[in-house]
């Protein structure tokens, strides 16, 4: 399944390169509101990722962007069946969307199973 995460170029960049890291999730997060608590969150929808990249505390001033991962169906069940990744409708938007937040628990067996990448569509235009 490919989900998408919209976020500033910097963290995608880091993500790209280095994987999920739990130590730099836990100090951006500190004391900033997120929908179901600390985690990772992915968009199922790249519109809805933009969306968010667009508001991204890294972005000011440096621009953002839209990193893809695409997680193998049997490793993602596995994740939601542990309870390490959460489907759910996304809160306090103007838009109907869905997400999955996953726990920082899972940060291992995404770094080893899914596959990061640069969303090679550009954000579209809303004029």
């Amino acid at each position: 399944m490919i989900l998408f995460h919209g976020t500033d170029i910097d963290s995608a960049l880091d993500i790209l390169n280095n994987g999920l890291d739990a130590t730099k999730l836990r100090a951006l997060q500190l004391n900033r509101p997120t929908q179901l608590g600390m985690g990772w969150y992915a968009a199922c929808d790249a519109e809805v990722a933009w969306f968010f990249a667009s508001l991204a505390p890294g972005n000011k001033g440096r621009g953002y962007t839209v990193i893809e991962i695409d997680i193998p169906e049997n490793i993602l069940q596995q994740l939601i069946t542990s309870q390490f990744a959460l489907r759910h409708t996304i809160a306090n938007v103007p838009f109907g969307a869905q997400q999955y937040r996953f726990d920082v628990a899972a940060f291992v067996t995404l770094n080893a199973h899914a596959v990061f990448r640069p969303h090679t569509r550009q954000e579209l235009s809303h004029d």
